[in-house]
């Protein structure tokens, strides 16, 4: 019988499994630089919310390239997440061995990495409808999909964010990352309430931040503990 070969955690987390990594941080810097780009060139074309909506569906048929472009942007760039999720799967896999925690990231990473950028591509579903002569009045009510996907969002970014933070917690790494989880997943959850009321839009949108920040902390703190 051939007993099993433990690897040393050095060749663990080599090559594969720290390139996984990186993609935490070019994540974050990419979610940040789309949404940032989309709220300083696309999005004013859009007008204000109290506009009239003919006058805003309008605008946004004028900027309809741009949008397509912050569209694509914005989808390559949730996209990337996919890359992290290997390496997430390699440390809850060391922290849990049932493997319960990994897939339960694993699984609400995919869904993340699908749901709000999916708004983008319904978005661009909705300028071709309003380019083939449909009501601009329905284009300036599809600007909600972006806010209504992200909030939905947020039930697939609970289970994320909460199964890497009993992983870290089980290895007693990163305590201020455990905390900080479950903050922003508190905030989070308050947030999701946007598909019931656009008030609280602005907590939801302050949680994302947060979530994005704190993967790359978590890519971050990966990378620097090598193990």
């Amino acid at each position: 019988m051939t007993s099993p070969v433990t690897l040393p955690a050095a060749t663990v987390t080599a090559g594969p499994v720290r390139t996984s990594t990186r993609f935490g941080l070019a994540f974050t810097v990419c979610q940040l630089l789309a949404m940032i780009a989309m709220a300083v060139f696309v999005l004013p074309h859009g007008g204000s919310p109290s506009d009239p909506a003919l006058e805003r569906g309008q605008s946004v048929q004028e900027a309809a390239d741009l949008y397509r472009i912050g569209n694509f942007v914005f989808m390559a760039a949730g996209s990337l997440l996919l890359g992290f999720l290997g390496a997430v799967w390699a440390r809850l896999r060391r922290a849990d061995s049932s493997g319960v925690l990994a897939t339960v990231a694993v699984g609400s990473g995919i869904l993340l990495a699908l749901i709000w950028p999916m708004a983008g591509m319904l978005h661009d579903v909705a300028l071709e409808t309003a380019a083939d002569g449909a009501d601009l009045r329905i284009l300036a009510g599809w600007d909600a999909v972006a806010p209504f996907g992200l909030a939905f969002s947020v039930f697939a970014r609970v289970f994320f964010i909460g199964a890497i933070a009993l992983g870290l917690r089980a290895t007693g790494k990163a305590p201020w990352l455990v905390r900080s989880a479950g903050v922003i997943a508190l905030l989070s959850l308050v947030g999701s309430a946007t598909l019931v009321s656009g008030a609280l839009f602005p907590l939801l949108a302050l949680s994302t931040l947060g979530y994005e920040l704190w993967v790359g902390a978590l890519a971050w703190h990966w990378l620097r503990d090598g193990r």
